[in-house]
C-alpha cells in the first residue's frame, strides 16, 4: 500500500473549546496550503458549520468523558451532546485520549466507524489497527502539545524533517488555541488556562490572542513549515475519511452498514 512506501499525511485538530478567532487563525494557515483538515469538535461553532457546509473541512467529535465534563454526566449524555455539534460524524478522538471499553462500544452503537484515539511519540511505520469494538483505529503520529512541548523539543521543523518523511500514516494533531497563541511551553499553557476562565477562553478575540501570544518561533511557524514541506515534497494528504476508505475499510466489520 501507498503508506508503506512513503508518508501519507492527515491534518487533524482538536477544537478544545477554542474561540472562533483562534479557529480562523489556524484555518487561514490550512487554507494557504489548500488543506482539508479533520476537526474534532467540542462545541457549537458557526464557523465550523459554515466550513463544513462549504466542504472545507471534515468533522469528527471530541467527547469529554472526564469528571466535570460540560458534555454530560454519563457516557450516553456525552455522546448525545457532541453529536449535536457534528451530526452524522463517523469518527472521534476523545478529549485527553480517554479510552475505555464502555465508551468505545457506545460510540460504535452511535455510528462511529474509525478513530484517532491513540497518540504516539512520532512512531514510525504507523498502520491502521482493527480495534476489538469493530472500530478501525488510526494512531496519531504527532501532537503539538503532548509530543512536542511536553517533551521540550525545539520548534524548528528542519530538525524533524527526516522523521516526518519516513513511510507510514502521519496523522498530525494541532489545537487552534495553541496555534493562535503560539504556545511554546507547557508552563505557559498552564498560565494561560489559569488566566482566562472557560467562559472567557472560548470568546478570546484576535486582538487578545495576539496580545498573549508567544513572540519567539513556536507551533504556528512549525505548522506552517510542516505544511510547506509536505506540499513541496508532494506527499499525499488525506482527511480521516480518506484514510479510512483507502487503508482501513477492509479492516472494518461495520463498514457494510454504511
Amino acid at each position: 500500500m501507498l503508506h508503506k512506501v512513503e508518508p501519507v499525511f492527515c491534518i487533524t485538530s482538536d477544537v478544545d473549546w477554542a474561540s472562533e478567532d483562534a479557529m480562523q487563525i489556524q484555518q487561514d494557515i490550512f487554507d494557504t496550503y489548500d488543506i482539508r483538515a479533520t476537526y474534532f469538535v467540542t462545541h457549537n461553532s458557526p464557523l465550523m458549520r459554515e466550513w463544513f457546509q462549504r466542504g472545507r473541512v471534515q468533522l469528527g467529535i471530541h467527547p469529554n468523558f472526564l469528571p466535570g465534563s460540560s458534555h454530560g454526566n454519563s457516557i450516553e449524555e456525552v455522546i448525545d451532546t457532541v453529536l449535536t455539534f457534528a451530526p452524522g460524524a463517523k469518527c472521534f478522538r476523545s478529549h485527553r485520549y480517554f479510552d475505555a471499553t464502555p465508551a468505545t462500544h457506545a460510540l460504535v452503537k452511535r455510528g462511529m466507524l474509525y478513530d484517532s484515539n491513540l497518540c504516539t511519540n512520532m512512531q514510525q511505520g504507523i498502520e491502521p489497527i482493527a480495534h476489538e469494538s469493530g472500530l478501525v483505529r488510526f494512531p496519531c503520529f504527532y501532537e503539538d502539545g503532548g509530543t512536542h512541548f511536553e517533551w521540550k523539543r525545539p520548534w524548528n521543523f528542519s530538525a524533524f524533517a527526516e522523521t516526518f518523511s519516513q513511510p507510514g500514516i502521519k496523522i498530525i494533531s494541532v489545537h487552534p488555541m495553541i496555534t493562535a497563541l503560539n504556545v511554546t511551553t507547557s508552563a505557559y499553557w498552564i498560565e494561560l488556562k489559569n488566566k482566562f476562565s472557560p467562559d472567557r477562553w472560548i470568546q478570546l478575540s484576535k486582538e487578545e490572542l495576539e496580545r498573549n501570544a508567544c513572540r519567539e518561533p513556536g507551533p504556528r511557524q512549525f505548522l506552517t513549515d510542516l505544511l510547506e514541506y509536505v506540499k513541496r515534497r508532494g506527499f499525499p494528504i488525506m482527511t480521516m475519511e480518506g484514510l479510512f476508505q483507502n487503508f482501513g475499510r477492509h479492516l472494518s466489520p461495520l463498514s457494510g452498514a454504511m
